[in-house]
């Protein structure tokens, strides 16, 4: 919990350190996934700066810190304007349209009203100034209005559509800016900065390839309903905001709490609102007052044109680089013009799209000359993207390249990716042959059941893999030896047993006639990884005298490792007739005859001689103990 401190008799939180200067390649490294940033503007990071400065935070105060600290600080109250403020007066719900604004700020007076309701708040007032006066205000809203041409006839539109407030035009300008690539740290994104099940909620799509939180007529239609729906709930359109802002159970439990339903009222209250949304409501009639007078806060600024386009039809997933030769476009113009589509091209499917307003014609006429010839294909449960990629005869970086992908944790069963079409698929490399499947027991049969082996992938989970192959999280944990709470690595690999009427073909499995399968920690397992290695495994018996460095010196290895290799301290002193294990290297003709071996020894000869013999399937031995090699 934070704890405020006495600092020369005024209390303060503690002063934390900058950010660190991380390394984001680095933490993918460890993560195992992307950290994805926000992309907020610097408009929207400027207004965050001046409204901590101006509206300070109330301190976190608890009976404990009383004690042992004096007493608590009081709450901070707003900046004081630089005119006094009127006092403010009853709530506009019980009052005429708009509370009369005191002479002591006597431009109030000559201000054209919103349609909505306002009330001369103090906070409200900080942020007139803000805009009429500080050099930062005035930047941000110069660059709000003209970015606010774009978008708005579009949105005008839509209110008189709905019959809702003209003011809400001003909702997008401080949610977003008027920017549909706008995105929080929270996860809200677009022109009205829809968290992802709201988004779907109201009808977005959010998948994969398409991001309709993006889309400024889609999400706008979208928010028409919400906000509509926000407003038929509460009454008041001061609560439809906060609850915009904050959700609509935040509200609902402040006003159960206190007991009101007037926003204006809750906002004084501790635990009532976040401190965000005692903002949220200022801010947004703020800037309803400042774009409904324009001349009174002096800005004369020329809007960015109106959001215009043609539309074309695109017959399959198309990049937008082919589209904007085609349509004899800059590639920027495509994107611009597409914010909703996340991955530089549209969908594996029919779609329509954007280009610039005259440019639908020669789009049509010369699609084809440059159309890519690709195919789809729809992931698998466990499915890799080196498997893909060599099935459809690509690398694993054109496949990334052609989807979008930057994070691996992406490619998730169900997915539909573009693969490219009429190639040859390419062999796997030799060291991926044969894939060894060690388990804590080899000679595992459950009747009626099928055994398969699925490759884990980075962000599997022992629940998920139990959950789709429908058997328990237990027996998975039983049947390979693992912890069930840790998270499995990209090379583990997991044998299941089955239901035989289970149907394997939308899980990615590997091939039976490709597994060897050992008992962990056996000699047939050590050699078959050793081999894998090229090196082979002897077991020494210590002569007097013999020292670990002189050991390791003979067979080329390093204390370290014998250390390693037989789990002891570099203290632990040697003893005659002790056993010491060591590694070798293979000369290249024993690898090769022992790989040869491993390649023609199936799974299937393997379960064969389980049920006929106790003896394993071995290599050729290696040399016996104190051999030279």
């Amino acid at each position: 919990m934070l704890k405020w401190i006495l600092v020369g008799g005024v209390f303060a939180l503690p002063v934390f350190a900058a950010p660190l200067p991380e390394d984001p390649a680095g933490r993918k490294a460890i993560r195992g996934a992307a950290v994805e940033a926000p992309l907020e503007s610097d408009e929207l990071r400027e207004m965050r700066r001046f409204e901590e400065d101006s509206f300070p935070r109330a301190p976190i105060y608890s009976p404990d810190s009383a004690t042992k600290e004096g007493p608590a600080p009081p709450a901070p109250a707003p900046r004081p304007s630089t005119e006094a403020p009127p006092e403010p007066l009853a709530s506009p719900q019980a009052a005429p349209a708009a509370d009369a604004p005191d002479s002591a700020v006597p431009w109030l007076s000559t201000l054209k009203l919103p349609d909505m309701a306002v009330r001369w708040d103090p906070r409200l007032i900080r942020y007139l100034e803000f805009y009429k006066k500080d050099s930062r205000g005035r930047a941000i809203m110069a660059s709000w209005l003209k970015r606010q041409g774009r978008f708005r006839n579009l949105i005008e539109d839509a209110l008189r559509r709905y019959r809702l407030p003209h003011s809400l035009l001003y909702v997008c300008m401080i949610e977003s800016g008027y920017d549909p690539l706008d995105r929080s740290s929270a996860g809200a994104a677009g022109l009205w900065q829809f968290m992802p099940e709201g988004g779907r909620i109201y009808g977005l799509r959010i998948d994969h390839w398409v991001d309709e939180r993006k889309n400024p007529e889609k999400s706008t239609e979208a928010v028409m309903h919400y906000l509509g729906d926000l407003q038929t709930r509460f009454g008041s359109w001061h609560l439809a905001l906060a609850a915009f802002n904050a959700g609509y159970g935040a509200v609902l439990k402040a006003v159960a709490k206190y007991n009101t339903n007037d926003y204006w009222e809750l906002v004084k209250h501790e635990d009532g609102l976040p401190w965000e949304t005692t903002l949220y409501v200022p801010k947004a009639l703020a800037a309803a007052v400042v774009g409904e007078n324009r001349e009174a806060f002096n800005y004369d600024v020329n809007a960015d044109p109106a959001w215009d386009y043609d539309q074309v039809k695109v017959p399959t997933s198309t990049s937008f680089a082919v589209i904007a030769k085609a349509a004899g476009v800059s590639l920027q113009s495509i994107a611009e013009l597409n914010p909703d589509l996340r991955r530089g091209r549209t969908p594996p499917e029919p779609w329509v799209a954007r280009v610039p307003k005259g440019a639908g014609a020669r789009f049509a006429s010369n699609y084809e000359k440059h159309r890519e010839t690709l195919q789809t294909h729809i992931v698998r449960f466990g499915e890799r993207l080196d498997e893909m990629a060599r099935q459809a005869g690509a690398s694993p970086s054109e496949i990334k390249r052609l989807n979008g992908i930057d994070d691996l944790t992406a490619i998730r069963p169900g997915l539909t990716m573009l693969l490219p079409s009429g190639r040859a698929p390419i062999a796997p490399p030799a060291e991926e042959a044969f894939t060894i499947v060690a388990v804590p027991d080899k000679e595992l049969t459950i009747k009626d059941h099928q055994r398969v082996f699925y490759r884990a992938l980075p962000g599997d989970t022992v629940k998920d893999v139990a959950a789709f192959f429908k058997v328990a999280p237990s027996d998975v944990v039983k049947w390979n030896n693992i912890d069930g709470d840790a998270s499995l690595t990209s090379k583990m690999v997991l044998q299941l047993w089955l239901a035989k009427d289970f149907d394997t073909s939308k899980a990615a499995l590997l091939d039976p006639a490709r597994v060897r399968v050992v008992t962990v920690g056996s000699d047939e397992f050590f050699d078959l990884v050793e081999a894998r290695q090229g090196r082979k495994r002897l077991s020494l018996t210590i002569k007097e005298g013999e020292t670990l460095k002189r050991i390791a010196k003979k067979y080329h290895l390093t204390e370290a490792d014998l250390e390693r290799i037989n789990r002891f301290g570099r203290k632990s002193e040697l003893k005659t007739g002790q056993k010491l294990t060591v590694y070798v290297p293979m000369t290249d003709k024993e690898k090769k005859e022992a790989l040869k071996q491993l390649m023609e020894t199936p799974l299937e000869t393997q379960q064969d001689s389980q049920q006929t013999s106790d003896e394993p399937v071995k290599l050729p031995r290696p040399p016996a103990p104190d051999e030279e090699p």
